[in-house]
């Protein structure tokens, strides 16, 4: 899988240091994927979770044993990961991020 957005995932672990490592592991885990559908994505990530709005389809990890949360868009047939937001778990319990998806 190719990821569009790692400037968005550098920029929250210069702020956020314990986050650094979670997300390159990742990373580094989504780019050996060729996931087709949101089952393979669970058989990889057991705590992913789906969440769709207005129609699209969002994929949200939990990374760093739940302390941060990602939330991405895939799009399986072109093997693309797209970052939208990343947040630590109490930004993401507010659930004031789904105004910018």
């Amino acid at each position: 899988m190719d990821i569009v957005g790692k400037l968005i995932l550098q920029e929250f672990w210069e702020a956020h240091s314990r986050a650094k490592s979670p997300l390159e592991k990742w990373i580094q885990t989504v780019e050996a994927a060729t996931w087709r559908n949101f089952g393979q994505v669970k058989q990889t990530y057991g705590t992913a979770s789906s969440y769709r709005k207005n129609g699209r389809k969002f994929v949200i990890f939990n990374i760093g044993g739940n302390k941060y949360r990602l939330v991405t868009a895939i799009n399986y047939q072109g093997q693309v990961v797209v970052v939208k937001i990343t947040l630590t778990h109490s930004e993401y319990s507010k659930d004031k991020w789904k105004e910018y998806l």
